[in-house]
This record gives structure tokens, C-alpha cells and sequence, in this order.
């Protein structure tokens, strides 16, 4: 057993353990901080009421550390049951995987009958012939895509200059009236001109519209 002298508060006491000196002092230590601490904080305090002061909140330090380490414990139980399921499902997992690698190696062995193997041959050629079929369509749609585009582009020139053609037919038919109506005018006056020369002539004149 160790015994060791120290100073807590400015008074010395002896410790007895048997743990180390250098443990015993470090407690010591520790005690002395904290009652230092609460006197100066509150110097009406006396050393004995500091003492048990200091006493309560080791042990209430104490207590919550323990709940600390409780709980910590507990996530490490929780953490380790996790763990635990978690490589059951690795372990199932790997069960199935070399299942899966039983089938495949079946599978391949069934396939390399002769048999099986035309047959494979077989949709395989008819694959091959089914995307060089949908090669050929999806050309053929592109081709027709674009004629479709150029007929388009040509529907609507020819639709501007069919409406062009139909302004300039309304245009001459403007014309063409206003020039019959001209010519209806003429006529008129050209009787009234023939109508002053020849007052003595009777003739009824026909205008023709």
C-alpha cells in the first residue's frame, strides 16, 4: 500500500492505495482544483462546506459520466446486433450468389448441347435480320421525312404565288371594269357628238355592255 502527503486547500493530508503515487496525487489534485474553485467563486464559503460541495459534483460528474457510459454502451450493443444481422444478410447474400453461379454453370453446360445451341443459332440469325430490317425502315423513314419536308417547302411557295396570281387577277379585273366603263362613257359622248352634227337623224344608238 502507498502512502502519499498532499495539499488540498492549503492543508496536508495523508493518502493511503494501492494504486500508484502518482495516481493518489492526481486525485488529489483534481480535489484541490475543485474546491479552490468554489471558494473563490464564493468566499464566504468554509473549507468543510467547500469540501462537501465539491464532493456532491465529483459524484454528480461521476453519475453522468456513468449514464454516458451506459448509453455509449448501449450504441455499441446496438451497433454490434447490427453488425450481426448484417453479415446474416452477407451470409445469405452469398448464398444466393453461389446458387445463382450453380444455375448459370447448368444453364451454360444445357446451352452447349447441339441442339440448343442451333437453336441459339438460329434466333441469333434472326436477330441480326430483324435490326438490319429495322435499319432499312428507319432509313427509309428519314428519306421520307425529308421528301415530305421539301414537298412541303414547295406546297407553300406555291401557295404564295398562287395567292400573288390571285391579287393580280383582281387586280386586271378592277381594270377590266373600269376600262368597259370608259368605254361606256366613250360611246355616250361619241352620240352625243354624232347627235349635235346630224340633228336630223333619228337613230336610236344600241350600247353594248
Amino acid at each position: 500500500m502507498n502512502i502519499v502527503t498532499v495539499r488540498i486547500n492549503g492543508v496536508e493530508y495523508n493518502l493511503k492505495g494501492d494504486e500508484r503515487e502518482e495516481y493518489l496525487h492526481k486525485v488529489a489534485g483534481y480535489v484541490d482544483r475543485k474546491v479552490r474553485e468554489l471558494i473563490e467563486s464564493n468566499p464566504k464559503l468554509s473549507t468543510s462546506s467547500a469540501s462537501i460541495l465539491t464532493a456532491i459534483n465529483t459524484v454528480d460528474e461521476y453519475l453522468k459520466k456513468q449514464e454516458e457510459v451506459h448509453e455509449a454502451f448501449e450504441i455499441v450493443k446496438k451497433k454490434e446486433e447490427e453488425e450481426k444481422n448484417h453479415k446474416q444478410e452477407i451470409d445469405i447474400l452469398k448464398q444466393k450468389i453461389s446458387q445463382l453461379e450453380a444455375y448459370v454453370e447448368e444453364l451454360t453446360v444445357v446451352l452447349e448441347e447441339p441442339k440448343y445451341k442451333e437453336q441459339l443459332e438460329v434466333k441469333e440469325k434472326e436477330l441480326e435480320v430483324t435490326v438490319k430490317e429495322i435499319e432499312n425502315i428507319t432509313k427509309e423513314r428519314e428519306i421520307l421525312q425529308e421528301t415530305c419536308k421539301k414537298f412541303m417547302e414547295e406546297n407553300n411557295i406555291l401557295k404564295a404565288e398562287c395567292k400573288e396570281y390571285k391579287f393580280q387577277m383582281q387586280s386586271h379585273k378592277y381594270k377590266t371594269i373600269d376600262l368597259q366603263n370608259r368605254l361606256i362613257e366613250a360611246q355616250v359622248e361619241l352620240a352625243k357628238a354624232k347627235r349635235q352634227s346630224y340633228p336630223f337623224v333619228s337613230k336610236e344608238v344600241t350600247i353594248k355592255k
